[in-house]
């Protein structure tokens, strides 16, 4: 794997966990749809309509199951690139990736929080690019 080949692929882990957010707000909205307060009526509901509310609720508890799918598929693509990560031998290197990608931070965070220069912190990430590139199993 080339380093900008990693590069791509740890960029991708920012993209992922936008969109684990995004379904977990999915989630909160289907949830909401499910857990509405049921209203009473009194009017004689009929069969065919008892039926489609019936097919909507387990439309939604698809969708949900769905989702929940794909945040697992997420998870564990999240979880591939923090194991690469670890596969690297300086602990500086993997704090600089982890800050970096998969807790966000920019460069001037990730400086504060591990005590160096900016400089050092964009040098330590390219290192660290470099390194795992030739890691085995990268690819």
């Amino acid at each position: 794997m080339t380093p900008e080949q990693v590069k791509e692929k740890l960029e991708g882990v920012k993209w992922i966990s936008k969109e684990i957010k995004g379904l977990y707000l999915e989630l909160e909205a289907l949830e909401g749809s499910i857990i509405k307060k049921p209203t009473l009526s009194h009017s004689r509901v009929q069969a065919s309509r008892e039926n489609k509310t019936e097919n909507n609720l387990i439309s939604v508890l698809k969708l949900k199951e769905d989702t929940l799918q794909r945040i697992e598929r997420l998870t564990e693509e999240r979880m591939e690139i923090s194991r690469l990560i670890d596969k690297l031998v300086n602990p500086l290197e993997r704090s600089v990736l982890r800050l970096f990608y998969l807790n966000n931070l920019d460069a001037w965070q990730v400086a504060e929080e591990i005590d160096k220069s900016k400089t050092t912190v964009y040098r330590v990430k390219q290192e660290a690019i470099e390194h795992l590139s030739k890691v085995e199993g990268a690819n």
